[in-house]
């Protein structure tokens, strides 16, 4: 038996990277390791103002939403979480009903789908968890420490992992090694589990990519929850003519974020001024009338995403034993969609049942393919929603086209509607999109305009 999978030899766990992805996977690894520290780069104790970024999590400025697949996920890991975050000035708020939601020029009905958010910043949402993980006994965190490497032993291409290797830290003489049975890789795209697994004598996983390349320009202001009336979020799409779209959407304590998205080489506006212009551009009217008498809280962020990235474990016939990689390092799909918050709790919390469960085949194998599983609606779904702002190659277009006859579907049907609003938030399967219902109202929608603009 493994070490990492023997209950007898779990005596430390070390999770590299200390985002959303690390400190939910550093929670569960407490219930089954004697201790686990969590390793960051970056100086991260206390709370940072609203949009400010790290250079860990550069797109810790823009929207982040956890919607309600992912709340259920965190609730399992950090019970009452929920209520921590509204009770420090998180908003609440229920999808279908509080959101107003344009995709491809088609709006939502306004109808309660069942999905409740909780609305805040990146930097709020990391704080109420690195504090709720920061309780736990077993946990202990090591900021401002770079990662050198793994410390492995055996032969090549049989080596295991037996720990990490630290830069000095200040005031430190020489560097770090922290031995453990069991290593993490949570450090984003910026992953370094595939160059270290080829050090070994390991492949790396395979990899599938969607070129998407789309930018971001965050910026927030000050202003009441409900200064659009009950509603918490307005959400206009891109289209196939218009490769721009944003998001308006309360944040915690008195502010709102205005997220803009282009897609292709469209590139947005980096000053005050012009990025308003752009903003009036696509909002309605009552957003531009708050946004104008707002007061800016922070300088325009830009972010850019050049593209989806899957990389495929589960396909691995041999990975080294006592390593894992999690979160953004598996799957990280376009960010317009909003699921890398819902997928990182989720494989965490995959993470824990699979250490739980007693089982031949070895754990990394088992939670690959669990993590699979869990990743893959959600990659698909992102796929097709890029296919159809791109006009080429012939599967793209049919999958495109067919998403957007369901966007028109659901601006004509509440019904569908909250079915889609369901599926994209995973709250439901999106198998739900392929019930005889929701087929025929797409099928009796007009045939959408192919788009014209190649995303590149």
């Amino acid at each position: 038996m493994r070490r990492s999978e023997d209950p007898a030899a779990r005596d430390h766990a070390v999770v590299l990277g200390a985002g959303i992805a690390g400190l939910c996977t550093a929670a569960v690894l407490t219930r089954h390791f004697t201790r686990v520290t969590l390793v960051e780069r970056d100086r991260i104790k206390g709370r940072r103002a609203v949009g400010s970024a790290r250079r860990g999590v550069p797109q810790s400025p823009h929207i982040h939403t956890v919607l309600a697949h992912a709340v259920r996920q965190m609730e399992q890991v950090f019970p009452g979480l929920t209520d921590q975050c509204l009770a420090n000035g998180a908003v609440s708020a229920e999808l279908g009903s509080q959101s107003r939601i344009t995709y491809h020029g088609h709006m939502l009905p306004q109808r309660s789908a069942g999905i409740d958010a909780i609305m805040a910043s990146r930097p709020f949402l990391e704080a109420e968890l690195r504090e709720r993980a920061l309780r736990l006994t077993a946990l202990s965190l090591r900021d401002g420490a770079e990662v050198t490497g793994l410390v492995t032993d055996g032969t090549r291409g049989e080596a295991a992992v037996r720990g990490v290797g630290l830069y000095p830290r200040r005031g430190q003489a020489g560097g770090e090694v922290l031995e453990a049975d069991l290593v993490v890789d949570a450090m984003g795209r910026g992953a370094r589990s595939g160059a270290w697994m080829e050090q070994m004598g390991y492949r790396r996983a395979p990899e599938e990519r969607t070129r998407i390349n789309v930018t971001y320009a965050s910026r927030h202001f000050a202003l009441p929850p409900d200064a659009l009336g009950a509603d918490r979020a307005v959400m206009i799409g891109a289209t196939a003519s218009r490769p721009r779209g944003m998001v308006f959407a309360a944040q915690e304590n008195g502010t709102w974020v205005v997220s803009l998205h282009s897609y292709g080489n469209d590139r947005l506006p980096e000053d005050g001024q012009g990025f308003l212009e752009c903003a009036a551009a696509i909002a309605p009217p009552d957003v531009m009338s708050e946004l104008r008498r707002a007061e800016p809280l922070d300088p325009i962020a830009v972010y850019r995403f050049p593209c989806g990235v899957r990389r495929r474990y589960d396909r691995l016939k041999h990975f080294p034993d006592g390593l894992l990689a999690i979160g953004d390092a598996l799957c990280s799909v376009n960010p317009v969609y909003g699921a890398g918050i819902s997928l990182a709790a989720r494989e965490a919390v995959l993470l824990g049942e699979c250490l739980a469960a007693k089982g031949a085949e070895p754990l990394a194998r088992r939670f690959f393919a669990s993590a699979h599983d869990a990743t893959h609606a959600a990659w698909w779904l992102s796929k097709i929603g890029d296919y159809s702002l791109m006009p080429n190659g012939l599967s793209p277009r049919l999958l495109g086209s067919a998403f957007r006859r369901l966007m028109a579907a659901a601006a004509n049907d509440p019904k569908t509607a909250s079915a889609l609003l369901r599926s994209l938030s995973f709250v439901d399967s999106p198998l739900e999109l392929a019930r005889p219902r929701v087929l025929r109202q797409m099928l009796h929608q007009p045939t959408p305009p192919r788009p014209r603009t190649k995303a590149k």
